[in-house]
């Protein structure tokens, strides 16, 4: 229907040359010229004569028309069609079977819509409305109307769903499709879950905001309930958070949230998936959570200590439960790097002394250092020998054995420790009131790898005074061997000037214990500055083991020699775990994350760093990324001072990628290379938590003169606007200027040419 206008006024207006007085002027002149000299009477008919003038006032009317400059003016009213907009949810998320009867989201639109035609056709009818259908998911998708039927919805189930609902977006983009047009409103049908990435993830509450500066009301209609889907039962697993590296040997902490649905008074049971080295996924944790309300999201922790070095794929995964429809959002996936270097160190302890708590701690702050603590009370001695063979099944590279006495383990399990020793573990006995000799160590089923000879006359007895001569008293300070003061576990200074001056100028030790006795094959390693030794060892079998007699190392970190203190017991547990010769340069490669959604940008930092972990001088680094096809292409790769970084882009396609950079230094016949997994997820938006979102609905409708409406309500909203239709009008204007007109021109050089030639022929020229 075009639009209905009526004609409102017409006037006239003049804007003289000059001013009025120059007009008349002139007219009053040319007026006078007119009248003074008339056609020759004697040479001219009458009729002649007439003719001549009236040529001449012809022109001199137009001469002063164009002086005067008229215009005349139009003013009409045109009655404008209002525009209804209608935006329906056409998504993934409208499937969910959440309503009465196990009907859809979509069959419930599709009731609506239906009830709600004939009176949208009576709207569209009237004239004064059109109807604008628009479908949404991802994109805006227009629907045609067939005949009179504005919601043709079998053409509509034809469609393919997508698996992102933009609503924000799509109120955009139809605003912008019917620019120039006068919107009456706008309905929105959908279930409120706004799931869409970006560029598309334009908040709803932004475009509603939009629409309320304008003044066009919006009404929403909200289909689905807003507990999970699936017949009101979902477990999903909304987050995983896990350490991007993790040494081979420690244990990682795997954490994540799952959101149960629906599932009051069930358990549910979430297990951990890893990749071993085969590429097969196993089961390595597991736990169970007690749902106790009906919706709610729980923390779950989960820990895999991985074997073998590499690249291994860990999923987290809520099992699925008896009545849930919706499987998709069951489980997340990442990647994490499993390195070598790693440390897993058993420390076995009788008294809780102040030097385990220090030397705990620093342990502890070392990333590729696990500790495993075990306190074996010595005031529960009735409970003795305890039984340690479950934490022996660990796979540990060095054992620790402070203040304790060797009765208080079980003889086998000393057996185990003396094994894993002669395969190749680590083995440092601390001192204490019942380290060494004193607890009965070299008599004990662990004896064999010891340091020092067996004496039973050196036995310290419980609940008895302390045996003054098994100790050694008064300060004292730590003097490396001349002969071995080189060794890794005492070089706490870049050179050996460096070093000499670092323990010279460390505090003293608050007393030691006495060793004993050593064996020929014991090296003493540190001594005090009369002789008597402080820090021995000896290899036994693969392994190495250790005897440090002091037991005060912490009052160096008391008194501002914590990193000397740090440097020591860390050089300390390398050296038994046979870590401490590496003189390899490290190739690195840090992602800034392992699990990114197509399209998104990576950023990664890389680098070759020296033993002492300096950078590497004279480094050319390259790097390309291959995708889940095979496909390679470059990434460009620049000097950041002494690290190198890039971004990885263009990541569309779903799947797991790889990041392969090469470091190459002057005089290197081969690069060195390193390699970072990633995956690109694209995980099932709409499905992964199918709620409804009244509530946002609300929100947009609300913050406009609109409303919210219940699905039975839609007819009632096409009939009010059909009751009280808004009067949209536009004033026109329409000027028209005949001086300065082609028209008036030719007029008036007809009139001079005319009268040139009639007097030319008559002979009065």
């Amino acid at each position: 229907m075009t639009p209905s206008r009526s004609l409102q006024e017409v006037s006239l207006h003049f804007d003289p040359v000059w001013s009025w007085a120059f007009v008349a002027v002139v007219a009053l002149a040319l007026l006078a010229v007119l009248l003074a000299v008339p056609p020759d009477r004697s040479r001219v008919s009458p009729t002649g004569r007439l003719v001549l003038s009236l040529l001449r006032l012809a022109a001199f009317l137009a001469l002063v028309a164009c002086m005067l400059r008229p215009t005349f003016v139009a003013t009409q009213n045109a009655r404008q069609q209002g525009t209804v907009i209608v935006l329906a949810d056409a998504s993934e998320s409208m499937t969910v079977a959440d309503g009465p009867g196990g009907r859809t989201r979509w069959q419930e639109m599709a009731d609506a819509l239906a009830a709600a035609r004939p009176a949208a056709e009576a709207l569209a009818s009237a004239g004064d409305f059109e109807i604008a259908v628009w479908r949404f998911d991802r994109e805006l998708h227009p629907v045609t109307p067939i005949g009179a039927d504005p919601f043709p919805l079998g053409s509509w189930a034809d469609e393919p769903a997508a698996d992102e609902t933009a609503i924000g977006a799509a109120i955009d983009d139809g605003l912008r499709s019917t620019a120039g047009r006068t919107i009456a409103g706008i309905v929105v049908l959908s279930d409120g879950a706004q799931h869409a990435y970006a560029p598309r993830d334009l908040p709803p509450q932004s475009a509603a905001r939009k629409i309320a500066d304008t003044g066009v009301p919006l009404w929403s209609v909200t289909f689905g309930q807003q507990r999970g889907g699936g017949q009101g039962r979902d477990a999903a697993v909304v987050n995983l958070a896990v350490a991007e590296t993790v040494y081979v040997k420690n244990a990682l902490e795997v954490a994540g949230r799952v959101r149960l649905d629906g599932l009051a008074g069930r358990q549910a049971a979430v297990v951990l998936l890893a990749e071993n080295e085969s590429g097969v996924v196993e089961e390595v944790a597991r736990t169970i959570v007690q749902v106790a309300g009906e919706a709610v999201e729980e923390a779950v922790r989960l820990a895999w200590t991985p074997k073998v070095i590499g690249e291994r794929k860990l999923t987290l995964k809520v099992e699925p439960q008896e009545g849930e429809v919706i499987l998709a959002n069951n489980e997340l996936s990442t990647f994490v790097d499993v390195i070598d270097g790693g440390l897993r160190v058993l420390y076995l302890e009788g008294e809780l002394r102040v030097e385990q708590r220090f030397l705990r701690r620093m342990l502890a702050a070392s990333p590729d250092m696990q500790v495993d603590f075990d306190w074996i009370d010595s005031s529960r001695r009735n409970r003795w020998p305890v039984d340690i063979s479950r934490r022996l099944t660990g796979d540990y590279d060095a054992f620790l054995i402070g203040d304790l006495d060797s009765s208080a383990v079980r003889g086998d399990d000393l057996k185990t420790i003396l094994g894993k020793v002669n395969a190749g573990a680590g083995l440092g006995l601390l001192g204490g009131f019942h380290a060494f000799e004193a607890g009965g160590w070299a008599g004990s089923a662990l004896g064999p790898a010891m340091p020092f000879e067996a004496d039973r006359l050196a036995r310290q007895p419980f609940d008895e005074p302390v045996r003054k001569g098994l100790h050694m008293e008064g300060a004292m300070r730590m003097v490396p061997d001349q002969r071995f003061g080189n060794i890794s576990i005492l070089r706490l200074g870049k050179t050996d000037d460096d070093t000499a001056a670092v323990w010279r100028a460390l505090p003293a030790l608050d007393g030691a214990s006495l060793i004993g006795r050593l064996l020929p094959t014991t090296k003493t390693l540190a001594a005090t500055p009369d002789g008597k030794p402080l820090l021995v060892g000896r290899e036994y079998g693969e392994g190495r083991v250790l005897a440090f007699a002091a037991d005060s190392t912490w009052r160096w970190a008391m008194q501002g020699a914590v990193e000397q203190h740090r440097r020591f017991w860390r050089q300390f547990v390398l050296w038994l775990a046979r870590q401490d010769d590496a003189e390899q340069d490290t190739l690195w490669v840090r992602l800034a994350q392992r699990r990114i959604s197509p399209g998104t940008p990576l950023p990664f930092d890389a680098g070759l760093t020296k033993p002492d972990g300096t950078a590497q001088a004279g480094v050319a680094l390259d790097a390309v990324v291959i995708g889940p096809d095979g496909q390679k292409r470059p990434v460009r790769v620049g000097r950041q001072g002494d690290t190198f970084s890039g971004t990885v882009a263009e990541c569309a396609e779903p799947g797991d990628w790889k990041l392969v950079v090469r470091a190459t230094r002057p005089g290197d016949a081969t690069p060195r290379e390193r390699s970072a997994r990633f995956t690109v997820f694209r995980q099932d938006l709409e499905l992964a938590n199918p709620r409804a979102n009244p509530l946002l609905m609300r929100q947009i409708a609300e913050v406009t003169s609109g409303g919210v409406r219940l699905p039975e309500e839609l007819p009632a909203i096409f009939e009010e606007i059909a009751a009280s239709p808004p009067t949209f009008e536009s004033t026109e204007q329409w000027s028209f200027s005949p001086w300065d007109t082609s028209p008036m021109f030719l007029l008036m050089a007809a009139c001079l040419c005319g009268e040139w030639f009639l007097r030319k022929r008559w002979g009065l020229v």
